[in-house]
């Protein structure tokens, strides 16, 4: 068994009274894709906020190679890479300027940061000829990539990914599929948000159900398509977890 990246235990947060998450936990080995399903206010993006440190939890722990992060958060974040689900990006700056300008808030030198500029455009298969255009003037697929590009730049060993093909033409939704599969088989561990139950069936090694801000089911693909020796679909899981479970009042 490989080194654990990233534990989550018990993890939930509340505001005031509403419990917006609740008692999620799960590991993720160096290379791993974990996919976190669910419809829209599942819990996923809260989730994922909470993994950022853009929100604080009202209870559980976050460790980050076997280190609580709340006793080393500036060394985790400096490790970490989030993608929201929102573009974050500078709509009048050129693509270029805009990853100048997130490689500068992770501290890379002007020289590292262009070389890395021109390393996350191999990676996402971003034209390096668009980068001087201003981010106004792109496609949906190509503020996604510089997006997740400005994510990218410090080469984290943890990527954070809240929806990251949505709205994606099909071309453009499978490049960025590619560069996920891509990072993974280089080491880097991924959190992937998303609803598309047979493109996380065919990407993720584990894969969370959530549901009401409930964490209903966790483990490996192999182990939870494989019930019996028998393969069941992705989607048919999800149906059969889904409905067994009640609304919170």
């Amino acid at each position: 068994m490989g080194e654990f990246i990233l534990q989550v235990k018990e993890l939930g947060t509340a505001y005031g009274k509403h419990i917006a998450l609740e008692n999620v936990s799960f590991s993720i080995q160096k290379g791993e894709i974990l996919g976190v399903a669910g419809e829209n206010g599942a819990g996923k993006s809260t989730l994922l906020s909470l993994l950022a440190t853009v929100q604080k939890p009202s209870h559980g722990i976050i460790c980050f190679k076997g280190k609580d992060i709340r006793s080393g958060k500036k060394a985790y974040r400096s490790s970490m890479g989030y993608v929201p689900q929102e573009i974050a990006l500078f709509e009048e700056l050129s693509g270029w300027d805009n990853l100048m300008f997130f490689g500068k808030s992770y501290h890379l030198p002007e020289k590292e940061r262009k070389e890395r500029i021109r390393e996350v455009c191999r990676i996402t298969e971003f034209p390096e000829e668009a980068l001087r255009r201003p981010v106004s003037r792109y496609s949906g697929g190509m503020r996604r990539k510089i997006n997740i590009g400005a994510a990218l730049l410090h080469r984290p060993e943890l990527l954070l990914l809240d929806e990251p093909v949505a709205n994606l033409d099909p071309d453009a939704e499978e490049q960025v599929i590619k560069a996920l599969k891509g990072l993974s088989e280089q080491g880097t561990a991924i959190v992937y948000a998303g609803h598309q139950m047979d493109q996380m069936e065919a990407l993720c090694d584990s894969i969370c159900f959530m549901k009401d801000g409930q964490q209903i089911l966790y483990g490996t693909m192999e182990e939870l398509l494989h019930p019996g020796g028998q393969k069941i679909p992705l989607k048919q899981l999800w149906k059969e977890t889904s409905g067994k479970v009640r609304k919170k009042e």
